[in-house]
């Protein structure tokens, strides 16, 4: 019991590590290739859309995204 409760804090500690960790490196990503985040996260919408094997439900989210953050139509194909 004492095992199984050791290794399930470590697993979570591990994910919140990993998590943040990537979200760091999309951050600094971001701010390395675009100087600008909102074209960031136009680029990735438009590229979640274009994918062809994308749920419509997916695609419909982030059409809504694309259309809130009111990103340039041409970035869709």
């Amino acid at each position: 019991m004492r095992n199984t409760r050791k290794l399930g804090s470590a697993m979570v500690l591990a994910g919140m590590i990993a998590g943040g960790m990537m979200l760091g490196s999309t951050n600094v990503e971001a701010k390395k290739s675009r100087p600008d985040p909102h074209d960031a996260i136009c680029q990735y919408l438009a590229s979640v859309i274009n994918y062809p094997y994308v749920s419509p439900a997916i695609r419909d989210a982030a059409m809504s995204l694309f259309n809130v953050y009111n990103c340039d139509p041409t970035l869709l194909q």
